[in-house]
Parts: structure tokens; sequence; C-alpha cells
């Protein structure tokens, strides 16, 4: 008896543990792996992710009812800031690494913006969506140019003026050249 008691406490603290590494494993699917290979040559570079518990607790010190209303949306936010101070010193192969993971983890790539002003190294704006049961769940927004990459990933149901609404807010930048003009 007294080895069936402690067969079925084991039994269940191994299901306890596969089914929180596989929750973990499904949760972080809207986070690029091999960021940290863009910060090789960066003068600035800045990683981190705010889970349901943190944002929570931040949007208790925001006086932006808009923005409290979007993040009541939100499961997490990832930002990936990287700042050089010369063009040409990050791998564009990194950033095409990430490109695939989201192709390849079946998000939609929704819109590519690039410009073609340096031709040497051009930006490029890339915008994915995880679509569950015809909602829009998570959103991944990538701005390059020569001298910068922005990465924010939004795990939750949110519309792309959600997004603005962000900007600003939980170390999500105001990307130069969005032309969209604050309210205030």
């Amino acid at each position: 008896m007294r080895y069936k008691v402690r067969f079925t406490a084991l039994m269940a603290a191994a299901l306890l543990w596969v089914s929180a590494g596989f929750a973990q494993a499904q949760q972080s699917d809207w986070i690029p792996q091999g960021m940290e290979t863009l910060a090789a040559h960066a003068s600035f570079h800045t990683d981190f992710t705010f889970d349901k518990s943190m944002l929570d607790l931040a949007n208790n010190f925001t006086g932006d009812e808009q923005v409290r209303q979007v993040v009541a949306k939100l499961r997490g936010i990832s930002v990936h800031s990287f700042r050089y101070p010369a063009p040409g010193l990050y791998n564009p192969g990194a950033l095409d690494a990430v490109r695939a993971q989201y192709r390849d983890r079946g998000w939609k790539h929704m819109v590519t913006a690039q410009s073609h002003a340096a031709e040497e190294h051009p930006g490029r704006t890339d915008l994915w969506i995880r679509l569950a049961n015809g909602n829009v769940e998570g959103m991944v927004l990538m701005v390059a140019n020569p001298t910068n990459v922005d990465l924010v990933a939004v795990d939750g149901a949110l519309s792309p003026l959600d997004l603005l609404h962000l900007r600003g807010h939980f170390g999500i930048p105001r990307f130069s050249g969005d032309r969209f003009e604050d309210d205030k």
C-alpha cells in the first residue's frame, strides 16, 4: 500500500512536470529564439518579457484608459531592441532566421514594407499574426533599418490598433516614421 501511494505521488509529480513543460513550450512559441546573436556588435541592447501577472501589476500604474483596456487582453509582451553605431553591424541572416521561425510555427505574415533608400542596408518592417479559432491571438512587429532592430511580440487577443495604443508603454518603442500622431 505504501509503495502504491509513493508510485501515485511520483506519477502525479511527473505528469505535472511534463504538462508544465508542455504549457511553457506552447506559451513561448511567440518569443523568437536566437535574438541574442544580434547583440554581438550592438552599442545598446535590451531584451525583456512581461508575463500576465507582471502586466496586470504594471497596468495598475498607467493612467491611460485605452492602454489599460488593451493590456487587460494580453498574456505577455516580449521586447527586443538593438542599436548599432554604424550600418552593417548586424547579420541580416539572423533576421531571416526569425522570419523563418514564425513562418514554420504557422504565423500569418501580413505585411512586409521595405525601404530602398539605402540600397546597401535597406530598412524593412514585418508584421505577423497568430490566429486561433478565427481570432487574432498574437502579433509580432519587427522593424529593422541600417542601425536599429526592434522586435515586439505580443501574446493575447488584440487588433493592430491596440498595438498602436501600446507604443511608448511597457518598453514598446515609438517607431520613427510610423506616421501616427498622438492625441495628446
